[in-house]
C-alpha cells in the first residue's frame, strides 16, 4: 500500500474541511422551527383541553395523538435518524422541557378543576406554549452541538 506523506498544512486541511462538513451536517439534523412551533402547540392545546367541559377527553386525544405523530414523523422531516434524547446536552433541555410541560398541565386541572377563570387557564395556556418553544428550539440547537461534538 503506497502512502503519501501529510505534511502538517494538508492534515490541517483536511480536518478544516472535516469540521465544515460535521457543521453542515449537525446543523441539518434538527427539526425546522414549525415543528417545534407545531410540538408547543399540541402542548398547549393539551392545557386548554382541561377547559372544554364535555370535550374535555377528546381535546387530550386530539393532542396527544398529534404530539406522538410529530414523533414518529421526525425521521422523515428532518431527513436523519438524530435522536435528542442520545446526547446528554440535548436531554438536559429535554428534562426542563418535560419538567415545565408537567407542571403546567398540572396547574391547568387545577385551574379548571377549581372553578377558575378561563382567562387563568388560557394563561397557562400560553405560558406552556412559551417555555415549549423556547425549551423546544434550545433542545434542536443542544442536538445540533451535540453532532458538531461541540459543548
Amino acid at each position: 500500500m503506497e502512502s503519501r506523506d501529510v505534511t502538517p498544512e494538508t492534515a490541517r486541511h483536511h480536518l478544516e474541511a472535516l469540521d465544515a462538513d460535521g457543521a453542515a451536517v449537525s446543523g441539518s439534523t434538527g427539526a425546522p422551527f414549525w415543528y417545534v412551533l407545531l410540538q408547543s402547540c399540541c402542548i398547549s392545546g393539551f392545557v386548554l383541553s382541561f377547559g372544554l367541559g364535555p370535550w374535555e377527553s377528546a381535546g387530550f386525544a386530539l393532542s396527544a395523538v398529534a404530539l406522538v405523530l410529530l414523533g414518529m414523523l421526525r425521521p422523515l422531516i428532518t431527513g436523519t435518524r438524530a435522536d435528542p434524547w442520545a446526547y446528554p446536552a440535548s436531554v438536559r433541555v429535554a428534562l426542563t422541557f418535560i419538567g415545565c410541560a408537567a407542571l403546567a398541565v398540572g396547574i391547568g386541572m387545577v385551574v379548571s378543576k377549581s372553578g377558575g377563570s378561563m382567562a387563568l387557564l388560557f394563561a397557562a395556556a400560553l405560558l406552556t406554549f412559551a417555555a415549549t418553544l423556547v425549551l423546544g428550539l434550545r433542545m434542536e440547537r443542544a442536538l445540533a452541538r451535540s453532532i458538531h461534538g461541540q459543548p
